[in-house]
């Protein structure tokens, strides 16, 4: 997209005509420079830091007072001019946004700390209710009323005006759009003019700027004597009411100001320029009686210029927020009115869905992280489910192990004590095999293993008693 006239301009007044005053200002530089094009070869380095470089001239504190205190020429009123027509100092729609930013943050503060709970319901929504969309809307509504009926007092509403930011947008709401009510026709004070663009050399602005030649660093300039505009009042009345209006004035001071630190040597600016270019600015203002202390906002540490001067009418109270606990009863247009109903109420946050763990999932702990919503069983959640399998048993404690797993079987041995004394008490049974084990046990004669069970031969005991029973043949052969 192709740069407007506005980045050419201010891309000529901080960047060109900085670079060609330092060029001006230093020979070396310049000379460097001009090397550059008359050499095939590429210009040596050159560094800021060199001694060769101008580091300005030691002006005395007069010097520098007396540099900044001679008036504006004619090439730094055209760069003022520039910066506030490009800023838009003068449409109605930058001055309403930056009103009704304020009047927003005032509403929402009393809100905060005086509303009733219904009201503070109603314009401040917490939680998952997109953030709360419908009371910002309601307080955009309350907001935009508010300046209204301010700039109605002032003179200065014009009442085909919208509401910015609406619901339902209508053409009118566009504030960029926006002309004051005398600004049609020949005073229509377009900044540009034709499809050149060129600049308006009969603009408001421009007007005012020249209105103001001659002054000396922080002189009051020429205000109209009414505050105020009435219904009837014409083009050539109400121009320079806004250009005088302190807002503007100091939008004009504190770019005049900025031309005259720009006056001092670059490499000595920090050094030579004391302050800051709004606090000097705001320091002539209270020198010569122009400034008010509620402009500035102590809670929000902001600096809010008003409309009117000291010395004039006061300006028009804020509105009185207590009507907010009963809208039925609060005073609103049509148009205000039906803005409001037409705010969506807060969107209700999304229930939470509970979904059953699939089989073999397990939460931290064990247990399912967040459980079934309110009202629904969990017994019966998990008996629509499938039951769990652990892929892996996990182990258990000995108690646990005493009292799940069966009795161990005895040893062989035991078994075999306990069978004999049972044939031994019941002598009507048959005797068994287990009588008949002992039996032979007795007379040295070796058991046969029986099938399915252990071999005596690789147990310790067994070796023992086959040793016994060798050593008995060889004692008992040895005898015969």
């Amino acid at each position: 997209m192709l740069p407007g006239q506005g980045s050419i301009n201010r891309a000529l007044q901080h960047r060109a005509l900085p670079a060609l005053e330092r060029l001006a200002e230093h020979s070396v530089l310049l000379d460097r420079d001009l090397a550059r094009f008359d050499s095939d070869e590429p210009p040596a380095y050159f560094s800021s830091t060199d001694e060769e470089c101008d580091p300005g001239p030691d002006l005395s504190p007069e010097a520098v007072d007396n540099l900044l205190n001679e008036p504006i020429n004619d090439q730094e009123r055209e760069q003022v001019v520039d910066v506030v027509g490009y800023s838009k100092y003068y449409d109605a729609g930058g001055r309403f946004g930056t009103e009704v930013r304020r009047e927003r943050e005032r509403v929402r503060n009393w809100v905060d700390t005086k509303a009733s709970r219904t009201t503070f319901d109603y314009f401040i929504q917490l939680g998952l209710a997109h953030k709360g969309r419908a009371g910002r809307e309601r307080i955009n509504i309350i907001a935009r009323r508010n300046v209204k009926r301010r700039w109605q007092k002032l003179g200065v509403w014009n009442p085909e005006w919208g509401i910015p930011d609406r619901a339902d947008p209508q053409p009118n709401d566009n504030k960029d759009a926006w002309k004051w009510p005398w600004q049609h026709g020949d005073a229509a004070a377009e900044w540009e003019l034709g499809p050149e663009r060129a600049p308006n050399q009969n603009h408001p602005i421009r007007r005012a700027l020249l209105l103001r030649q001659g002054l000396q660093r922080g002189e009051r300039g020429p205000i109209p004597d009414y505050s105020n505009l009435g219904s009837d009042a014409s083009a050539s009345q109400a121009e320079p009411f806004i250009t005088s209006r302190p807002w503007f004035v100091m939008g004009v001071e504190r770019n005049e100001e900025e031309r005259r630190r720009g006056r001092l040597h670059w490499r000595k600016k920090r050094e030579q320029y004391k302050g800051s270019v709004f606090d000097n600015t705001a320091g002539f203002w209270k020198a010569r009686g122009d400034w008010k202390d509620d402009w500035y906002d102590e809670r929000a540490d902001k600096t809010a210029i008003g409309w009117k001067w000291p010395r004039e009418s006061p300006s028009p109270e804020p509105e009185d927020l207590t009507g907010l606990e009963d809208m039925a009863s609060f005073e609103l247009t049509p148009s205000e009115a039906d803005a409001l109903e037409a705010v969506r109420p807060p969107s209700p946050p999304t229930p939470r869905l509970y979904n059953p763990p699939p089989p073999g999932s397990r939460g931290l702990f064990g247990s399912v992280p967040g459980g079934p919503p309110p009202g629904v069983d969990e017994s019966e959640t998990l008996e629509q489910s499938e039951p769990e399998q652990d892929p892996q048993p996990r182990r258990r404690g000995r108690a646990q192990r005493e009292q799940d797993e069966p009795a161990l079987m005895p040893r062989r041995s035991a078994r075999i004590a306990a069978g004999t004394v049972k044939a031994a008490e019941s002598p009507l049974t048959r005797p068994s095999r287990v009588s008949k084990l002992g039996a032979r046990a007795k007379s040295g004669t070796p058991a046969k293993p029986a099938a399915g069970s252990t071999d005596l031969s690789k147990t310790k005991s067994g070796k023992k008693k086959r040793v016994k029973s060798k050593k008995a043949k060889k004692v008992t052969g040895k005898r015969g």
